[in-house]
């Protein structure tokens, strides 16, 4: 077997096996290799997840929908054994039965396909990053489920766990069949829980400062106004309610923490807020001092936010050089399309070579890992240092490192007085990090 080729000890038996390593060690990919090597294996990844959003997408408008969602709702995913099985109350799917695939958070959505493809019983499970987008309970019921699984077929599970206790596995140790290490394209550890948890500590080392010192690339405004004013708000899909009679109010120097569970309105909140949802038209809303719906532009909101979600990683499929990326947070657009200037190309470089993951500015994005994709797309957020930098889980599916390189974002744009920094986490410990280093407010949605 090759140095960086995946195996299951005692072959296709039941078991749980997990796969950890650093962002860009090649955990992923011999995780995909092994896959299509087993006739019949199911992989969920942060990928599949993206290429089932686009089939969903491409049906649409091969429907010629006008607009209309009709993506498959999730009762046509799961049929009535995925409403029986017991994951499905441990999920809280039920409120979602009659919704469109499409309508989901990518939270709900994750639940959803997991649902879908445990139901599938393959030869092989393999489940890249399961846990991501998911709140603490839902992660708690998670694991059960797939402890329960591997009891009955082999499961694979891909993360970036460390021997730290930040993060820790989301195993009982004696549930694990094996632990497998990688890095830089190789296996470096292959043994028990319990000797994997013995190893040394991971390194988080010491980072450059992000170079925000760079300064603004927009237009001053008024300190006076309220960055977002939002009175009675109130999101709902048919007669599901997500939220309402919810008052927000953000002015400059107040960063704010949003946390609640899967479905609480978390993204949906950020995406009125980001010009991307259209339930913004029907609420009293207020953006950088002018009226939602009052004759401006979506690009007139664009221009003073910033912004890392899962949903633009998704939304994110043209093709392009992770410097064009990084540009592109300066024209608020999904690629280029304008010649950037020297200073364009010598501000995006700074920022690439702050994020030290080693690769060329002409690298193309989407061959990217799941995790450096999250990180240029991190390092796009801030790059023009604009008045609100909107932080949808920024640390998703990134390694003890980097999520600390992220955090060092946070404080920094927190503590210097050109942006607001909204952010949401499910994390307990990004929790204690927003009170101990920020002592920003926190919003909690039911």
């Amino acid at each position: 077997m090759a140095e960086g080729e995946l195996s299951l000890p005692g072959g296709l038996g039941p078991g749980l096996t997990l796969v950890t390593g650093p962002n860009g060690s090649g955990k992923s990919t011999a995780a995909r290799a092994l896959g299509a090597r087993v006739a019949g294996a199911r992989v969920l990844s942060a990928e599949s997840q993206q290429a089932f959003y686009e089939a969903q997408l491409a049906a649409d408008e091969a429907n010629f929908s006008q607009g209309a969602d009709t993506s498959r709702r999730v009762r046509e995913l799961l049929g009535e054994p995925g409403r029986s099985h017991p994951l499905f109350a441990s999920f809280r799917l039920e409120p979602l039965w009659e919704r469109h695939y499409r309508q989901l958070s990518t939270g709900e959505a994750r639940k959803v396909l997991l649902l879908q493809t445990v139901l599938a019983a393959p030869p092989l499970l393999i489940l890249d990053d399961p846990f991501d987008g998911l709140d603490r309970a839902a992660c708690a019921e998670l694991a059960q489920a797939i402890t329960a699984v591997a009891q009955r077929l082999p499961v694979l599970v891909v993360g970036a766990w460390g021997t730290s206790g930040t993060r820790g596995l989301p195993f009982p140790p004696e549930g694990l069949r094996e632990v497998v290490v990688f890095a830089e394209g190789r296996v470096t550890f292959r043994g028990s829980a319990q000797a994997f948890l013995a190893r040394a500590p991971d390194d988080v080392r010491p980072h450059a400062p992000p170079p925000v010192a760079l300064g603004s690339w927009t237009t001053p405004l008024d300190p006076g106004l309220p960055l977002v004013q939002l009175r009675g708000g109130r999101v709902r899909y048919g007669e599901e309610v997500v939220f309402e009679n919810l008052d927000f109010t953000v002015r400059a120097g107040q960063h704010t923490l949003i946390e609640g569970p899967n479905g609480s309105g978390k993204t949906s909140l950020l995406e009125m807020i980001t010009g991307d949802h259209p339930q913004a038209y029907s609420n009293d809303l207020h953006l950088f001092g002018r009226r939602r719906g009052s004759g401006e532009s979506v690009w007139e909101i664009k221009k003073n936010v910033g912004l890392v979600s899962a949903r633009l990683q998704r939304d994110y499929r043209v093709g392009g050089s992770v410097e064009e990326v990084l540009l592109s947070g300066l024209f608020d657009s999904i690629g280029v399309y304008q010649k950037p200037e020297p200073s364009h190309r010598a501000r995006a470089r700074a920022w690439l070579d702050w994020l030290e993951i080693g690769i060329p500015p002409a690298a193309a994005f989407r061959e990217l890992s799941f995790g450096q994709q999250r990180l240029v797309l991190v390092a796009r957020a801030a790059i023009k240092v604009p008045p609100l930098v909107v932080m949808d889980e920024p640390t998703s599916g990134l390694d003890a490192d980097n999520r600390s390189r992220v955090l060092d974002l946070v404080a920094s744009l927190c503590t210097q007085e050109k942006s607001t920094v909204l952010m949401v986490t499910h994390r307990a410990d990004e929790r204690a990090f927003w009170q101990d280093r920020i002592g920003g407010a926190i919003l909690s949605l039911p």
